[in-house]
């Protein structure tokens, strides 16, 4: 079933790059051989999937490049004599890229002392004007990275029963 949708994509490609290709021979009144307009289509065709994919090709390198930079844990080695927590999310959006990119810091404060005792940042991003176009359901095939360490650090602090005593007193 994938596969056939797949080639029903592939030959409207196809057709729109005829279609365009035959205006642009009209447009411009040239008189090509079968040869040259059978290039001519070909070019058009693979001009039409640069510009589509051309979003997502660079926001995938974009979005490594600001995983690696970005993507970061912070634990403070007094996080033991926590007892109960707060949790913040705040929004930031870096400037500067092709592709739209946010980021958010995620801060775990001290119910007690006030202190933040866990931060880290996680970026996400969203599919590209292909994906957007054609995606189901709103899934947009974006993606999200945090710092590798971020899920045992997770783990090892019991962030969620420290919220959850947070969030009962």
């Amino acid at each position: 079933m994938i596969g056939m949708i797949a080639y029903a994509i592939l030959g409207g490609f196809i057709l729109i790059a005829v279609m365009i290709s035959n205006r642009l021979v009209k447009i411009f009144g040239w008189s090509l051989s079968p040869n040259k307009l059978f290039l001519l289509r070909v070019g058009v065709f693979f001009g039409i999937f640069f510009v589509l994919f051309f979003d997502r090709i660079i926001g995938m390198i974009q979005f490594e490049y600001i995983c690696y930079r970005k993507a970061t844990v912070k634990l403070d080695p007094d996080w033991i004599k926590v007892r109960r927590a707060k949790f913040e999310i705040k929004e930031i959006n870096p400037k500067g890229y092709l592709v739209p990119t946010s980021c958010a810091d995620h801060n775990y404060q001290d119910m007690d002392t006030g202190k933040i005792f866990l931060s880290f940042t996680q970026c996400y991003r969203g599919g590209g004007i292909l994906l957007e176009t054609i995606a189901f359901n709103g899934d947009h095939g974006g993606e999200s990275c945090v710092a590798k360490e971020l899920p045992d650090i997770l783990r090892a602090t019991n962030i969620d029963a420290l919220i959850e005593k947070g969030d009962s007193q």
